[in-house]
């Protein structure tokens, strides 16, 4: 695969907001639907260009003409997996197609905040947020008054756990930043009218002292000492007890550092399901690296996981048998895998070759086919629960395919050779056995950069290998599934948004 470097593409989109987000923004206006980006507007660049999330407020009664509006630009809706939503807030993804970023929309219908892990307050401020609003960069967005208010009560209360503190302490320049970019025109006593207005519970000295705090910044024990009397204040607007929100916070923490086991940043699933993605191809087709590119581009959103059909792990029967594998590799060179279809792929060795596989090989693709279908049958499992799963190599019933049956390139006498026969039907049966993937992406490139690549690759197979392996690739079939072939002998980059585009079309 042309290696093409991919940051020329990148710098370019740095200054240029996406086109999805655009035909959004212009499609909010001509409905007449009421909303603004509530928050860290100091980073809007950022959030314009798919770098961050994107948080907008949208009223309330204009909810149904935005999800319609969702649903016709192609939004998908999303949610956390194993934990109930915040209440009126969804989480919405769409493909930016000229760049292959992911676009994840928060789209609030209250204003509810507080503790990053438990957001336990519902603010009252919908319609003073859309009441104040202004633009920049053709996006509505709230007056720096009005969103000083929300500003100000978000920081302080990440004062008040030692956890919201350690997290507040990643970000704490951007924090500066902000608060700094906030004050630039002086907003302070028109927020202090703001809060006086829609949050009568709190008071407007405390407030401006809270402002204060941040904008100087004050020493850390005033900082918390005043963050814990603001929410002591807040305490009418919450909407679980302490006790709860705690609670809360631990369960959300706990999806956090799941999120991280499994190497997805958010956790999120896709409320359509999940999926199986087989990732098929000749050797040299750029498999590995186009597996990596994926994974690393949903992995930043959703649960995901990746597996290896070809090289499937052991199962507690075929464990033992599995370890004896590469001593008996060593005893029979000319039964291992590469060579048997060489062999059998060519005329004139084909009649000199052996008219049924030997038992030891036999028995070791039948104990292959076990493994593969409890490897893929976990697989499925977790696709049903939400999870996307990435499989480098599929099993194929085409005859000759090289990770389907293959005790089937033989006419085995079932009456001279019972076992072998039997073997045969077992390893069928197997593979029958293992659905059909979601969706199939099979790379190709022309035979003689297959060749070229191969030769250039840490482990060179034999060239026949290659050759016949190639030959197979194109007429492989995967039941119902979807195949998408894909020419990898262009720029990566290319390749990748063609993989995107596909994948993204079936999700």
């Amino acid at each position: 695969m042309n290696k093409t470097p991919i940051n020329q593409s990148s710098q370019a989109i740095e200054t240029k907001m996406l086109n999805k987000l655009q035909q959004l923004i212009e499609q909010l206006s001509k409905n007449g639907i009421k909303y603004c980006h509530w928050k860290s507007n100091s980073a809007l660049s950022q959030v314009l260009t798919g770098q961050t999330d994107v948080d907008f407020l949208i009223h309330r009664e204009d909810g149904n003409s935005f999800r319609l509006l969702m649903s016709q630009l192609k939004f998908r809706p999303a949610g956390i997996q194993g934990d109930a939503p915040f209440p009126a807030v969804e989480h919405y993804f769409a493909l930016d197609e000229e760049t292959g970023i992911l676009v994840h929309m928060h789209a609030y219908y209250r204003v509810i905040t507080g503790e990053s892990l438990s957001k336990n307050l519902h603010l009252p401020l919908e319609e003073m947020l859309l009441q104040n609003v202004r633009k920049e960069d053709s996006i509505q967005v709230p007056a720096k008054s009005a969103e000083l208010v929300v500003f100000t009560i978000r920081m302080m209360l990440k004062h008040t756990s030692l956890v919201e503190l350690l997290m507040l302490a990643r970000d704490w320049k951007g924090m500066r930043r902000e608060i700094e970019w906030l004050l630039e025109a002086k907003p302070t006593d028109e927020t202090l009218k703001l809060v006086e207005n829609w949050l009568p519970a709190v008071d407007t000295r405390l407030f401006s002292q809270c402002i204060d705090a941040l904008k100087t910044p004050a020493l850390l024990p005033r900082r918390i000492i005043l963050g814990l009397q603001l929410r002591s204040q807040l305490s009418i607007y919450a909407r679980n007890s302490r006790l709860q929100a705690w609670l809360s916070g631990i369960q959300k923490f706990s999806l956090m550092a799941y999120g991280r086991l499994t190497r997805s940043k958010r956790a999120m699933i896709l409320q359509s399901g999940g999926a199986v993605i087989a990732f098929v191809g000749a050797e040299a087709t750029g498999k590995s690296t186009l597996l990596t590119e994926t994974r690393r581009w949903l992995g930043e959103h959703f649960v995901i996981d990746q597996i290896h059909a070809g090289k499937p792990k052991s199962t507690p029967l075929t464990m033992l048998p599995n370890v004896l594998l590469p001593l008996l590799r060593s005893a029979l060179p000319t039964y291992r895998p590469s060579k048997l279809i060489t062999s059998s792929a060519s005329t004139e060795q084909a009649q000199i070759s052996p008219k049924v596989y030997p038992l030891i090989s036999a028995i070791r693709s039948v104990f292959l086919a076990y493994d593969r279908r409890a490897l893929l049958s976990r697989a499925f499992a977790q696709a049903a629960n939400g999870s996307i799963v990435l499989c480098d190599r599929y099993p194929s019933m085409s005859k000759g395919a090289p990770d389907g049956p293959q005790l089937q390139q033989f006419e085995i006498d079932p009456k001279r050779y019972p076992i072998q026969s039997w073997l045969a039907r077992t390893e069928k049966r197997l593979y029958k056995e293992i659905p059909a993937p979601d969706m199939v992406i099979s790379l190709f490139v022309p035979l003689e950069v297959a060749l070229i690549r191969n030769k250039n690759r840490g482990k060179e197979e034999p060239e026949d290998y290659v050759r016949f392996r190639h030959s197979l690739a194109s007429n492989l079939e995967y039941g119902n599934a979807p195949v998408y072939k894909t020419n990898t002998d262009q720029p990566l980059d290319t390749t990748v948004l063609e993989v995107k585009k596909n994948i993204w079309r079936n999700l």
